[in-house]
């Protein structure tokens, strides 16, 4: 994790399915971090021009990612650090914040953040020294999940801890910041890949509901 360390961790088997949900949030904390390299994009850009790309699973989440891949085959890896630093940092103040407690409360480094902070030291987690982000910035927060499926703690690792996480931290918000991406007047590439993180969220919401009830 960029902006939060585990304490310690053990490791076991897992299943072929928390490795995929591992690497979608592992994805968007990639992008949401920093506008990525010219050649991480070409390496997506070419699963859109695949010749199994016309075979894309037609659910909402395929279709995104199915946009993403081309949005990634396209896009100029400058524009896109352009696009980047006028949407999410902006001279002054940025156009869209992604940090959970601008979201929930209309400021940053609010109670949100003090909640967030509160449970990952209960977690074990702390913030690695020299990280300007704080730990509710969603890619901060994608990185905490994806380590909660795959390398935490015995104790931690369980679809309990990460729906408790992922139902506190990320449910209430997500969807706002998508929403203020898709509307921000300088996103283009970005509108894409906040489709693709609201969509899998969407998914893990409704995985996690399921999980509620048994």
């Amino acid at each position: 994790m960029s902006s939060a360390a585990p304490a310690s961790s053990q490791s076991r088997p897992v299943s072929p399915e928390d490795v995929a949900r591992a690497r979608w949030y592992a994805l968007s904390a990639e992008f949401f971090r920093a506008p990525p390299p010219a050649q991480r994009l070409r390496e997506i850009g070419l699963q859109a021009a695949s010749p199994d790309a016309a075979d894309v699973d037609s659910s909402p989440l395929g279709r995104a990612w199915n946009a993403f891949a081309h949005a990634c085959a396209n896009v100029d890896a400058e524009a896109l650090r352009e696009e980047y630093e006028a949407a999410f940092i902006g001279v002054g103040k940025a156009e869209v914040f992604l940090n959970a407690s601008w979201h929930l409360s209309g400021y940053l480094h609010d109670r949100p953040l003090v909640d967030l902070r509160e449970h990952l030291a209960l977690l074990g987690v702390s913030r690695r020294p020299g990280v300007s982000d704080t730990e509710d910035h969603i890619a901060a927060l994608c990185e905490t999940m994806a380590w909660l499926i795959m390398a935490a703690p015995e104790p931690l690792r369980s679809l309990s801890t990460q729906r408790v996480f992922f139902e506190r931290f990320l449910s209430p918000w997500y969807e706002g910041l998508v929403d203020a991406i898709e509307h921000c007047g300088v996103t283009d590439f970005y509108k894409h890949a906040a489709r693709l993180l609201g969509e899998f969220f969407a998914v893990e919401r409704q995985a996690f509901d399921f999980e509620s009830l048994d």
